[in-house]
């Protein structure tokens, strides 16, 4: 249940055994590698010392070719829609040696080729199609026009035309036409948008005259080159060529389809390839003389014999050493729990790592993230219905390690959820009166009937809640060995806010606290002051700037209301779940009365009705307690900002290796 301790490693081998020792160091996973070209006093002191330039170019060649064939046979899968697909992904199960012998089991080549050619085909035939497309749509503005178009242009004494003329132009250029021009025919044979379509014909010695005032109304001729017959009967053969087109299109796209059964292949080809282009990649962080290398990372401390025993089995010359964590290193983080507290990292790892050596937050989050999940959304029938699917769905779906925790997780909060339904009588947000008189004798607060109760139980859990975080901080002041003054300024904040929070008590009950316990409040409220001002100002260079410092502090302490009233949301949150439901529940009854379909309706309401309360609260009840974990828990022990432990290994994100 901690941030698990690494070991910085040296190691100084020759080059031949670099190739193997990298293809077992990515196997296992176990080496964190650190970029030796950051450490520039390294490569000044001068003895050859150089770093690796890496040279992956062959390699990414081939992948272009594996990626260009996955992309390719990608087109001819069937689409999965639904919410199930997108959160499963399909992976192909293969054993290390046959991921290790891929390369030569797939005639990749070949393939490519094949993919390749289908891949022009198909663009030549799309091309072909766009093509004749484009020239139907030019057609069809003349299909009224009942003329061969191959006989337009000029005959021996006329010009024969069509063209398109602005929608503004048109009756000024058909009455300059007629009266310029007498021996001009002048037809309107379609209308669009912008323009219209016409058709024309003047005589042969009235061309130059005609063409300039064509030109200054903004006529543009169309021309049909290699088209006969009319504008209809040219339509037709295209149409029918498209026809012939798209056959061909949907036999090459059977053809091609049979393509898909090299994808498992290719996707471990795939992998097995990016895993050889990480191995040239990893060496630009080594150094290197002529004939040796150098890398240095972190390990597990648990698996440093394991590490050395790799290199031992490979040569007996390499010199190789293990070191603990300097001041001025940033060792990367990696958190382990107990199996059933593991999900809850999701929670931590949202907000950040804590630093090497730090509390690891997850154990502490834990019960408060899933009590607060619980009353927020606080409804019997919403958390078996969450706890059964999230469940459901993880044994049913192919998912990543992070999904399978979210579901974890959410499966935790839908019992928290039923909890807190049984205890504030909601099933179905259905009223308590309609409950059986067992159910109703378990509940203990009815958030409707005694919202101020509900208030007080939400606040007294924050109370609790930046208590601990509190003291989490002086357990942390302990352990590092900070000084007295850091210790004991964590426990003079209690002692403050204890008395505080009685005071606070006795102004709202208007005195109804003992005096005995009024009497405490007041000097746990004194003492706790003068301690964190005298505690809280250590460190100042005289015993009046101390004070001024402590005085200082003592007012911060005023956050501490804010983040005590924040928790008042939970209450918010679970109102609002129930609030929106009984709702839901009162439209349903209305609807019932509708003759001959109103239980259908009511049923649809209902259904549709809860499942939307239930998904939209279901975001409240993890982005609200996630809060109240950042802001006001966090804030008062924890720093974070550790890098993740990101081992050398095999990316395998769509292959699945047996070991």
């Amino acid at each position: 249940m901690a941030v698990l301790k690494v070991k910085k490693v040296h190691l100084i081998a020759h080059d031949s055994i670099k190739e193997e020792l990298l293809k077992t160091l990515q196997k296992k996973g176990l080496i964190h590698v650190i970029d030796l070209k950051e450490d520039i006093s390294l490569f000044e002191a001068g003895q050859g010392i150089k770093s690796f330039e890496p040279d992956h170019s062959n390699v990414d060649i081939t992948l272009s070719k594996v990626n260009f064939v996955l992309d390719f046979i990608a087109g001819f899968e069937e689409k999965k829609t639904g919410m199930m697909a997108s959160l499963s992904q399909e992976k192909v199960t293969v054993g290390f040696d046959q991921f290790e012998s891929i390369k030569d089991e797939v005639d990749l080549d070949a393939t490519y080729e094949k993919a390749h050619s289908f891949s022009e085909q198909f663009a030549s035939i799309d091309a072909e199609i766009g093509k004749l497309r484009a020239l139907r749509a030019e057609l069809a503005p003349w299909s009224p026009l009942d003329l061969d178009l191959k006989s337009l242009g000029e005959t021996d004494s006329a010009v024969v035309s069509i063209g398109t003329v602005p929608l503004s132009s048109l009756d000024k250029l058909q009455a300059e036409l007629i009266e310029s021009i007498l021996e001009a025919s002048f037809e309107v044979i379609d209308k669009a948008s912008q323009v219209y379509y016409v058709f024309l014909v003047y005589l042969k010695d009235k061309a130059m005259g005609a063409a300039q005032l064509l030109g200054n109304y903004g006529f543009q001729p169309v021309v049909f080159a290699d088209v006969e017959g009319t504008a209809t009967e040219a339509m037709a053969s295209v149409d029918a060529k498209i026809v012939g087109l798209t056959a061909d299109r949907e036999s090459l796209s059977d053809r091609a389809k049979k393509m898909l059964s090299v994808k498992d292949d290719f996707l471990v080809l795939k992998t097995y390839l990016m895993s050889v282009r990480d191995r040239a990649e990893v060496q630009g962080n080594f150094a290197k003389t002529e004939k040796v290398f150098m890398l240095e990372g972190w390990v597990l401390e648990e698996n440093v014999s394991q590490f050395s025993d790799i290199v031992s089995g490979l040569t007996s010359d390499a010199d190789i050493t293990f070191d603990d964590p300097g001041e001025d290193d940033e060792p990367p983080v990696i958190l382990r729990n107990k199996k059933w507290l593991a999900p809850f990292e999701v929670v931590t790892k949202l907000y950040g790592n804590p630093k090497y050596g730090e509390i690891d937050p997850t154990p502490f989050l834990a019960p408060f993230f899933i009590i607060f999940f619980g009353m927020a959304m606080g409804d019997v029938g919403y958390g078996i219905i969450l706890t059964a699917a999230c469940l459901y769905l993880k044994k049913k779906l192919n998912v990543s390690d992070k999904v399978k925790s979210f579901l974890i997780l959410f499966a935790y909060g839908g019992v928290t959820t039923t909890i807190a339904g049984v205890l504030t009588g909601s099933y179905f947000t259905m009223e308590a009166k309609y409950l059986p008189a067992f159910v109703r004798s378990l509940i203990i607060i009815d958030p409707l009937a005694d919202p101020v109760t509900l208030l007080v139980f939400c606040l007294f859990f924050g109370i609790i809640h930046i208590f601990f975080g509190v003291l989490l901080e002086m357990a942390d002041a302990i352990k590092t060995q900070a000084g007295i003054d850091a210790i004991m300024a964590e426990p003079s904040k209690l002692v403050f806010l204890t008395g505080a929070i009685i005071l606070v008590i006795q102004m709202i009950s208007q005195g109804t606290l003992a005096a005995s316990v009024l009497q405490v409040g007041k000097w746990l409220f004194i003492l706790g002051a003068l301690a964190l001002i005298w505690f809280t100002g250590a460190g100042a260079r005289n015993i009046f700037t101390r004070i001024g410092g402590g005085l200082f502090n003592l007012y911060g302490m005023s956050a501490f209301i804010g983040d005590i009233i924040s928790y008042s949301r939970l209450m918010a949150l679970g109102l609002a779940t129930f609030l929106i439901g009984w709702g839901i529940n009162i439209i349903g009854e209305i609807a019932r009365g509708i003759p001959l379909v109103g239980v259908v309706i009511m049923v649809g309401i209902l259904v549709g009705g809860h499942i939307f309360n239930l998904v939209i609260n279901l975001i409240g009840s993890f982005v609200h307690p996630a809060r109240l974990q950042y802001v006001e828990f966090f804030s008062k022990f924890f720093e974070g900002g550790g890098d993740d432990f990101n081992p050398f290994s095999i990316k395998a994100k769509e292959v699945v290796l047996k070991k």
